[in-house]
């Protein structure tokens, strides 16, 4: 979505997230899979198999685990820009937790110069001391190593298994190739991660300019840079909402929780809309009614030992909620026998007395 194509929804996101910040609200999420938990007892070979009811809602999450990588350009002419993101930062991990388990990261690049300063975290303290750290400074402000500064928070944050992932960039200069990173680079390090980008953007549109290379990515949002705190706060959490709006797959899976003692394997029986093929519902979904899908989930024991893992609703192979099973390995039945036997060998011997 660009920045000067802003789509009447999210217009309206925006907006709404305006009015939820003056009136201290918060958004519910609805997402779920059903039943909330499962438990069974299997022997090596056995399986089991549930329904599980999957409920993508028309509201953005709150269950979800979201991993988020701020990164800044810190040349000279940033200045206001990095003050305003220091103001807004609580504000900004707060409205990111409403979506589910939060975890942050912080990285940067100048001219020359980039990297990760604080790798993804759930401390929010830490990741507002690491952009409290950042002052403008150096650069020739144009361009400047914005592919190098993308691409590193890609391949090196430490994502979750399953997370949804964002890069927001505060930036005002069109990016060069530099520091071990092209456009090509930059952008498959992105679609590897399966992180979608969101751009402030202090500079220009269109092409040579920051915005023009943040609508390399796939499916980025654009927003205007400000100096207002609220404004940025809002604008971030609206791309973000945004970013969950429209789906294509929705499937049932333990991501390898289960291994090596029990293996998951999901069968689509129904969607709302689209098609069932194999493990995945398939369509062109979208966030403006709740919709429902069912799956046969089948558990078979694989290993020896009891389990105990998540298994989850994933929306285009990313967490939306998630459900708690267990399995324990049934009691032996020789072990049951000789038990009953010295148990009657016991009685025997107390009549006896």
């Amino acid at each position: 979505m660009k920045f000067d194509t802003l789509s009447a929804t999210l217009q309206w996101v925006r907006s709404a997230l305006f009015g939820a910040m003056a009136m201290g609200a918060t958004f519910a999420y609805a997402d779920s899979i059903s039943p909330t938990s499962f438990a069974a007892s299997l022997g090596v070979g056995d399986s089991v198999t549930i329904t599980k009811t999957v409920v993508v809602t028309a509201a953005p999450p709150t269950t979800a685990p979201i991993d988020v990588m701020f990164v800044f350009d810190t040349t000279g002419s940033m200045g206001s820009a990095i003050a305003t993101a220091k103001s807004a930062a609580s504000g900004i991990l707060a409205g990111l937790a409403s979506f589910g388990s939060l975890q942050a990261g912080v990285a940067f690049y100048n001219d020359p110069g980039h990297g990760i300063t604080q790798n993804l975290t759930a401390s929010t303290s830490a990741v507002q001391t690491a952009i409290n750290g950042y002052s403008a400074g150096g650069g020739g402000d144009f361009p400047e190593l914005g592919w190098a500064g993308i691409g590193t928070a890609a391949d090196s944050g430490t994502w979750r298994a399953g997370s949804n992932r964002f890069i927001i960039v505060f930036g005002d200069a069109p990016f060069k190739d530099g520091e071990g990173y092209t456009q090509a680079s930059a952008n498959a390090a992105v679609a590897a991660k399966g992180a979608k980008v969101i751009g402030m953007n202090y500079g220009g549109t269109g092409a040579g300019s920051f915005g023009g290379d943040i609508d390399t990515f796939a499916g980025s949002q654009l927003f205007s840079g400000t100096t207002s705190a609220t404004t940025v706060t809002a604008d971030i959490l609206a791309g973000v909402t945004s970013g969950f709006s429209t789906y294509s797959t929705v499937t049932v899976g333990d991501l390898g929780a289960g291994f090596p003692d029990i293996a998951v394997s999901t069968l689509c029986t129904s969607a709302d809309i689209g098609t069932c093929g194999g493990a995945t519902a398939t369509g062109v979904y979208d966030r403006s009614v709740d919709r429902t899908f069912s799956f046969d989930v089948t558990f078979t024991r694989t290993g020896s030992a009891d389990a105990a893992f998540d298994t989850h609703a994933l929306v285009d192979g990313k967490i939306v909620a998630s459900e708690r099973d267990r399995f324990e390995v049934p009691e032996p039945t020789s072990l049951a026998l000789v038990g009953l036997s010295l148990f009657g060998l016991g009685l025997a011997r107390r009549r006896r007395a």
